[in-house]
């Protein structure tokens, strides 16, 4: 019979490396008031209604930089990362957060609906 070996300090409280499972949360009231307070502001900055502030990019961003503040944001707002119990009713906004991350993403990585949207939002005369 043989019996498992006892886990390595190493891998001990780790992540479950094959399903991908963050750690189970624990219950920190600052890490919990941190995680609010970047919800309400990237909140604040999705009513603005400016892609490119939500992303957090200038206006001149190369689509590399936009894909990657995309990619780091949607995974800072992932729900099973960002929400703990006891931040739980902030759900429905995080997911309306994750919405409009993606629809900034997919505006702004495509060059002609871009310079679309830099018209409609600083105003500036169409090309002839």
């Amino acid at each position: 019979k043989v019996t498992p070996a006892p886990p390595s300090p190493r891998t001990e409280g780790r992540e479950d490396q094959a399903s991908g499972a963050p750690p189970p949360a624990h219950a920190d009231p600052i890490d919990d008031d941190a995680r609010r307070s970047r919800i309400q502001a990237r909140a604040a900055l999705m009513q603005e209604g400016d892609y490119f502030a939500l992303l957090g990019v200038p206006r001149q961003a190369s689509s590399y930089e936009i894909r990657a503040a995309y990619l780091a944001l949607r995974r800072e707002f992932d729900p099973s990362r960002i929400l703990t119990p006891q931040i739980a009713e902030l759900a429905e906004t995080v997911e309306k957060i994750v919405v409009v991350l993606e629809e900034a993403y997919e505006v702004l990585r495509d060059q002609p609906r871009r310079e679309r949207y830099l018209r409609a939002i600083v105003g500036l005369p169409r090309p002839f």
